[in-house]
């Protein structure tokens, strides 16, 4: 019997604040993904460009720095790569979460 080749899954973390962004990444490594961070909605957008859109999970801070914040860019990557779950998070989202595509998951940061 063969086995099928085991494909790591993968996680884009986009995240202004470099240690959450660091703790982020360091958490979904110990559940086996691969994980690469980025700072900007406009970087996410270009890595995902750049990698065809192959990725699995994208969590997002709400208050991103750049003309796109985190829930402009789940809108975008929601319509433009639909197979990506979304995970939004903030320690003070206020009344954007209402803007949340309805397949986006919401975790309130501590």
């Amino acid at each position: 019997m063969t086995q099928a080749a085991h494909i790591p899954r993968r996680a884009l973390v986009v995240e202004d604040d470099c240690s959450i962004s660091e703790l982020g990444a360091l958490m979904l490594e110990q559940f086996g993904l691969v994980v690469t961070q980025v700072q900007t909605s406009e970087e996410a957008i270009e890595h995902l460009r750049d990698c065809g859109g192959e990725m699995d999970i994208l969590i997002a801070d709400i208050n991103l720095p750049g003309a796109m914040d985190g829930i402009a860019l789940v809108r975008s990557v929601a319509v433009l790569w639909p197979l990506i779950s979304l995970i939004v998070t903030s320690g003070n989202p206020g009344e954007r979460l209402t803007d949340m595509p309805a397949r986006a998951v919401f975790v309130p940061k501590p």
